[in-house]
């Protein structure tokens, strides 16, 4: 994100253990325990979040890395899920978590602090590491990572399909695909895919799709570069 700043580098002596792989769990229907692993509890904030990884490409070992955040005030069933998106490419969306919309951030003593305005009050918020190789989401053979928008769409129609089936009180809320930056590409992507598969009569798991947004979003590259001239004179 910042190629001219150096990253600090923060050493703990805590073993984070293995990755929690959730979709064997729910391959055989062991729903409850799935939550219950991917349960996060992170002092100071005191509420209930969920992160593990979602498997999208089994031949080729593709996982999705998600932390979800349930909203402040509830849930109610007109709260919208938000799906963030980050850009880049390859920017974890991880950076609107801390840096931008989540409900906690890091302070420059490396400290975990409640964010005191965040999306989160009002609205449920899924963020993804996104595509495979972005962030923590990563695959075991180069053939699992996105070639094209339809792979990238292709993948995290697996992973949301998988979130919804396993946090099942949220698959009726309505859902918003957001993002940011390269977002303009990976947003309009997923809910396009989404759209398509709603209108299998036989689709297994429908999602409540009621929209898109998009803030800065590079959506037309070839037109777009050439607003900087325009804007300079």
């Amino acid at each position: 994100m910042f190629p001219t700043r150096k990253a600090s580098v923060v050493t703990v002596d805590d073993d984070p253990g293995e990755p929690l792989f959730l979709t064997p769990y729910l391959e055989q229907g062991q729903i409850e325990k799935a939550r219950q692993l991917s349960s996060v509890e992170l002092p100071p904030y005191k509420q209930q979040s969920f992160s593990g990884y979602l498997t999208v490409n089994k031949q080729y070992n593709s996982n999705m890395f998600f932390w979800f955040f349930p909203a402040q005030n509830g849930n109610k069933p007109n709260t919208p899920v938000m799906l963030w998106l980050q850009g880049g490419p390859g920017a974890s969306s991880l950076f609107a978590l801390f840096t931008e919309i989540g409900p906690i951030y890091i302070d420059a003593n490396e400290n975990i602090q409640l964010r005191p305005y965040t999306w989160n009050a009002n609205y449920h918020l899924l963020f993804i590491d996104n595509p495979v190789g972005t962030g923590y989401s990563f695959t075991s053979n180069d053939q699992g990572y996105a070639r094209s928008q339809d792979d990238v769409a292709r993948d995290l129609y697996s992973a949301l399909t998988q979130f919804f089936q396993i946090y099942t009180d949220y698959a009726s809320n309505p859902f918003y695909v957001t993002g940011e930056s390269y977002g303009g590409k990976y947003v309009p992507s997923i809910t396009y895919k989404i759209h398509v598969e709603n209108q299998d009569p036989q689709v297994k798991v429908k999602i409540n799709l009621k929209g898109m947004t998009i803030g800065d979003g590079l959506t037309d590259p070839l037109n777009q570069y050439m607003y900087g001239d325009f804007l300079y004179q």
